[in-house]
């Protein structure tokens, strides 16, 4: 069972875009539930808290098999990372490909990451938390580049906003798409620690904080004379 394999689908047929075979067909099913498993324990024990007996505990699985498909808990740690995101990056290319201006398929973006926060909270947990403080992970080459692609897709889309006239010129997309996920990443912290709303937020908690987060990123690219009014509760 994928984490976000659930959101990515709805986002799909919100944007009416062709479903694609799972990213992870094929896939053995003990190494998914595996990773399954670390997502769990990471998030409830952290990186440097979890061992492999635990993971393994927690899959069902013998303690050797977890070592037959990762060398180490920074591989396996890496390996939830790589699989969150790349569902996280279908989710940003099928907004990329649907319907809306450039500042709103920005705008959903950052809706959709705040909803996998109500939906699937371990995950959100592992990617804000535990990786920035594992800089083995943060250094690996797939890592790195599952970043890279992730601020190009949305860099795509401030380009594209720029030559409509609907972002600011003077922004290095680039730029624009970084402090867009900057700010993304910053509420969802604040979220995850308990600092901006409850650990399990209510729909009109969640929604307040949709409404904020797209006003305050959309506030810094859009030109000035363009503002982004973020739909009400139920309008969305």
């Amino acid at each position: 069972m994928l984490i976000l394999e659930s959101s990515v689908a709805r986002q799909r047929k919100s944007t009416d875009v062709p479903r694609a075979s799972p990213p992870f067909e094929g896939e053995p099913e003990k190494r998914r539930a595996i990773l399954h498993a670390a997502l769990k324990v990471f998030a409830e024990r952290g990186y440097h808290g979890c061992r492999i007996a635990d993971v393994a505990t927690q899959a069902g699985v013998a303690y050797g098999l977890v070592y037959h498909y990762f060398r180490n808990k920074d591989e396996l740690l890496e390996s939830v990372f790589d699989e969150q995101w790349t569902l996280f990056i279908g989710a940003i290319r099928a907004i990329a490909d649907g319907p809306g201006t450039a500042a709103e398929q920005i705008a959903s973006v950052i809706r959709f990451a705040l909803d996998v926060f109500r939906t699937a909270p371990a995950a959100v947990r592992v990617l804000i938390l535990e990786v920035p403080r594992t800089p083995d992970v943060l250094r690996a080459g797939s890592t790195r580049q599952t970043f890279e692609t992730a601020i190009r897709l949305v860099a795509d889309m401030v380009a594209r906003g720029q030559r409509e006239g609907e972002i600011r010129a003077d922004l290095d997309a680039l730029v624009g798409a970084a402090s867009v996920l900057g700010v993304l990443d910053m509420n969802l912290a604040g979220m995850v620690t308990g600092l901006l709303t409850a650990p399990h937020p209510s729909e009109e908690e969640l929604e307040r904080m949709k409404r904020q987060v797209v006003s305050a990123a959309m506030g810094a690219i859009l030109t000035s004379r363009n503002s982004f009014v973020e739909p009400a509760q139920g309008g969305s």
